[in-house]
């Protein structure tokens, strides 16, 4: 089969590679199209509650009674349309319209579906509420737009209170007591956060990934025994320590943000200790001929100054203010959609700001970004661990391609998500879940990972990828 070529919103065209013939659905039921409809309408009025006023979803070859179901479920208009109208909504839309009918839901999610699916029948019977008819399953798509938000929520809740089901654990090195949740039971995984965080943004995709797997996480060390800033050597012995007290010498990571060169010094430094490791949205040390994003650039330099003048935090703070308001988005339609994606999910300015939560966390975060940035990427060496660099599209906070000196380290490969920010782990965990699981099962297999979600595109050495990132300024989020 020939190679298929899109064109990129504004940067050419990129080869994607061959296709598979299950690539348009051949018995897509209308709810399998409604169920990826739905988990892209909540996902772009979560950003913008009105972003549907006025604007239709658009799709190509929808079942025949899609447009009234998606009326009746989201009271939104859809539109049949060409591919080359889309907008980057409508294409993630089309993304999520998976050939195996479930609408992009990831396995845990379809078994969670099943079993409430017989239990809301029941409490539909007893209250008397369910229709009769074709309208819908269990009567109705407005009763079934309503039995997904509240499985939405139970998730969320679910999610939310992780922490509490894990086990308090303490591993102890050098004076200093390190403390970690764990939970699960299996080959271990060690979630590593960025600097400056907490292991609260890690609790959606902890929760999709526990199954057969003991977890760890804990908070980015910040100060040491004897008030010193944690360094990066301090973040290894860390490691090191919550290994022991797990009673192992071996595990898989995955590693967000300044968390991913961690990440990449453990298993360069320690690579039998390191089966595979998933690095997402990495933020490294970058050579000048690296590309970059105007937020590393601006915090490498205010963190640099900072750290070099801690006196000047307070200052620096009041530059980097607090929680961004949202601008109108652009009239233009595709735009507007490329915008609304981009924005960061709301409800989670205290978790992302931790690190300039006042002056005296930003001085320390200073240091340790800037101490950490001081440490070059190391070579490629024998032994190290298959590494996967997972991007966002549209991340405005590391730049979505790794560094040169990275590439030859990543033989899991490389891939973009489409159309998701830095926070994916929070906004689209079902989707990185997927991905993770997928290479931590199989570290060896190379992407684009068999049946994995149509959210991710995977570069070759033929087909390097190019983000579709707006030059908008960044916010200081991370």
């Amino acid at each position: 089969m020939p190679l298929t070529t899109e064109q990129h919103r504004g940067n050419g065209p990129i080869m994607l590679g061959p296709r598979p013939e299950s690539w348009r659905i051949m018995s897509e039921t209308i709810e399998s199209f409604l169920t990826a409809a739905h988990r892209t309408f909540v996902e772009v009025t979560r950003r913008a509650p009105d972003y549907f006023d006025g604007r239709p979803l658009r799709a190509s070859d929808p079942p025949a009674g899609s447009a009234r179901a998606v009326a009746a479920a989201l009271g939104v208009r859809l539109s049949a349309v060409a591919a080359r109208e889309f907008t980057a909504v409508d294409d993630l839309l089309d993304r999520r319209r998976h050939a195996d009918g479930t609408g992009g839901t990831d396995q845990a999610d379809r078994e969670d579906q099943a079993d409430r699916a017989d239990r809301e029948d029941r409490e539909d019977r007893a209250d008397g509420t369910r229709d009769s008819g074709d309208s819908g399953p269990g009567g109705g798509w407005e009763r079934w737009r309503r039995r997904q938000d509240r499985r939405g929520a139970v998730r969320a809740a679910r999610a939310a209170h992780l922490a509490r089901a894990m086990d308090r654990r303490v591993a102890r090195h050098s004076g200093r007591a390190v403390r970690y949740r764990a939970g699960g039971r299996g080959p271990l995984l060690v979630l590593l956060t960025a600097l400056g965080h907490t292991d609260e943004v890690w609790y959606p995709l902890a929760d999709r990934l526990l199954p057969g797997r003991r977890v760890v996480m804990w908070d980015a060390g910040e100060i040491g025994p004897y008030g010193q800033t944690w360094t990066l050597a301090g973040q290894l012995a860390d490691f090191d320590a919550v290994l022991a007290a797990e009673g192992t010498d071996r595990c898989d990571v995955i590693a967000w943000c300044s968390g991913a060169q961690i990440a990449v010094e453990y298993a360069h430094r320690r690579p039998a200790a390191v089966r595979a490791a998933v690095l997402l949205h990495g933020s490294y040390p970058r050579a000048g001929s690296d590309p970059s994003s105007a937020y590393e650039r601006n915090l490498g330099a205010v963190c640099a100054s900072v750290a070099a003048h801690p006196g000047r935090a307070a200052r620096a703070l009041r530059a980097l203010g607090g929680e961004a308001v949202p601008v109108p988005l652009p009239r233009d339609e595709h735009l507007a959609a490329v915008e609304v994606l981009a924005r960061t999910p709301p409800g989670l300015d205290a978790v992302l700001r931790r690190p300039f939560r006042d002056a005296r966390a930003l001085a320390g975060y200073s240091r340790q970004l800037t101490e950490l940035w001081r440490h070059p990427v190391p070579a490629a060496a024998a032994g190290v661990a298959p590494l996967l660099s997972l991007g966002a599209e549209l991340d405005r906070v590391a730049a979505p391609e790794p560094p040169a000196a990275l590439v030859p380290l990543l033989t899991a490969g490389h891939g973009l998500l489409v159309g998701a920010t830095h926070y994916s782990m929070l906004d689209r965990p079902e989707v990185v879940a997927a991905v993770c699981g997928a290479v931590l099962d199989d570290p060896h297999t190379r992407p684009p990972v068999a049946g994995g979600p149509r959210e991710v595109r995977w570069s070759t050495a033929a087909a390097p990828l190019t983000p579709s990132n707006s030059s908008h300024s960044e916010e200081v989020t991370s």
